[in-house]
């Protein structure tokens, strides 16, 4: 009864009291392994903060900065968040965000030369404000002070890429006879993606470049030829860089959103069907610029790869880990029989949500292919399969997926349709495992925890009941 209780309560704080999110600045000297922080009559130290009433996602770069920019005085880059803490209990979210700074190194030092500029040994000897924030600073100090960059830490976290990347864009812009009328902002950042806007005259222009994960496809090429074969329904891409893997997309709306009417979702599972089933014929030339061949033949062999990984057992139970590991020969044994049904191997979305899906001009749109592959259509099928399943606001599951299913008889009859999405099921939640098993390996420490979806998924594993 008490975790009931203590469960309504964090819904009401959610949903119906008001969240406060904290920004905290990691500003670096110019020239010195130091960093600005202030300090109250009590000789407290802090990190330059700001607070809004607001429940803001942590990868939202762009309104943050805006925040921060303003507590500051300065124009800066946010290069990544160092440090995110969710605490329900008091309705508050803390992030410390490491900047770049856009000011010449004598006005910048100028401007805070009242202010204290704290070194690794100061840092030592100084009583926080917050201490939990000590850790993280420490760990900054180190590694500025030592000139040692992680090696997973991606471009877009470094110092430069963003001025490189928008030099980039304007150029681009102006070879397209495209009128800037906005900077060049980033409006989401993460270990694995960075998106840019810019507003032009031919509209809301964004820049994209993706982590090169071994599991992640050459986005660029794989959309541009997308474009190509269903220019109706995938952005249209303007300019690539192949060296760095950017991207520049024309306008493309807003994206739909997880909470839209039933008819709208029906329209986005029927369209991605169709474009399946048109991208059957088209395999061989999508393997061959990038998309990644995740066929059931090659999902079979990760099984036994994926059970055996202890970074991903030490995140499980026991008794979890020794249930997992008695559905390999079970899973093994699935993917041979979905195999055998008559639905072909085809284009795979990867992330297909209504959040990678937008209404511009009339025409729904499908974007964010970073995940793409070949392999079995109903693997884009896990919003149905596992989210909204157990949420009563969402529209009825059966007629979504039967409105998907139907698009496929021209293969086999409704009855076999349904048999093969019952196998399809725990297959979905493993191909997504093995997914998020590549990207966490891929990410530095301190982004692990932005996308780790991997133990979500093996659970719906175990509760398949295979």
């Amino acid at each position: 009864m008490m975790k009931f209780l203590s469960r309504i309560n964090w819904i009401f704080n959610r949903f119906f009291q008001r969240w406060k999110s904290h920004f905290y600045a990691i500003l670096p000297h110019p020239t010195e392994a130091k960093i600005l922080m202030l300090s109250d009559d009590k000789n407290s130290f802090f990190l330059p903060n700001s607070c809004v009433n607001e429940d803001i996602h942590p990868s939202e770069f762009a309104t943050i900065q805006k925040v921060i920019e303003q507590e500051l005085g300065i124009s800066a880059n946010i290069l990544y968040y160092a440090h995110n803490y969710d605490d329900k209990s008091k309705c508050e979210i803390q992030t410390i965000y490491v900047l770049e700074h856009n000011y010449l190194k004598k006005e910048l030092i100028e401007k805070f030369k009242d202010a204290s500029w704290v070194d690794l040994e100061t840092l030592r000897n100084l009583s926080l404000k917050l201490p939990e924030h000590k850790s993280v600073i420490q760990e900054y100090l180190t590694e500025i002070g030592s000139n040692k960059i992680p090696e997973l830490r991606p471009p877009w976290a470094r110092k430069g890429w963003l001025y490189s990347s928008q030099k980039w864009i304007e150029e681009q812009l102006l070879e397209l006879n495209y009128q800037q009328l906005s900077p060049v902002e980033c409006i989401k950042s993460w270990g694995i993606s960075c998106v840019l806007q810019v507003n032009t005259t031919a509209g809301n222009i964004y820049f994209k470049q993706a982590s090169t994960l071994p599991l992640f496809c050459n986005e660029p090429l794989v959309t541009t030829e997308l474009a190509n074969l269903f220019p109706q329904h995938i952005p249209t891409v303007l300019s690539i860089n192949s060296e760095h893997h950017w991207m520049l997309l024309a306008d493309f709306g807003e994206p739909i959103g997880r909470n839209s009417p039933i008819k709208l979702q029906k329209d986005i599972y029927r369209l991605l069907a169709q474009i399946q089933i048109k991208s059957i014929q088209h395999i061989d030339r999508l393997l061959s610029i990038g998309c990644l061949d995740r066929r059931l033949e090659k999902l079979s062999t990760q099984i036994d790869v994926l059970f055996n990984d202890q970074n991903i057992l030490s995140q499980f139970k026991e008794s979890e880990i020794k249930q997992l590991q008695t559905l390999a020969p079970n899973l093994k044994n699935l993917c041979s029989q979905l195999a055998e049904y008559k639905i072909p191997q085809t284009l795979v979305h990867g992330d297909l949500h209504l959040g990678n899906a937008a209404l511009h001009n009339n025409k729904y749109l499908i974007f964010d292919w970073t995940d793409s592959c070949i392999s079995h259509p109903f693997f884009d099928m896990f919003p149905l399969f596992f989210i909204q399943n157990k949420n009563p606001f969402f529209s009825p599951l059966s007629s979504l997926r039967d409105e998907y299913l139907s698009q496929w008889e021209i293969y086999e009859s409704k009855s076999r349709l349904l048999e093969a999405w019952k196998l399809a099921k725990p297959l979905c939640a493993l191909h997504h495992a093995v997914t998020y098993q590549h990207i966490t390996a891929c990410l530095e420490p301190r982004a692990k925890q932005e996308c780790n979806a991997l133990p979500y998924f093996m659970r719906q594993l175990l509760k398949c009941k295979i």
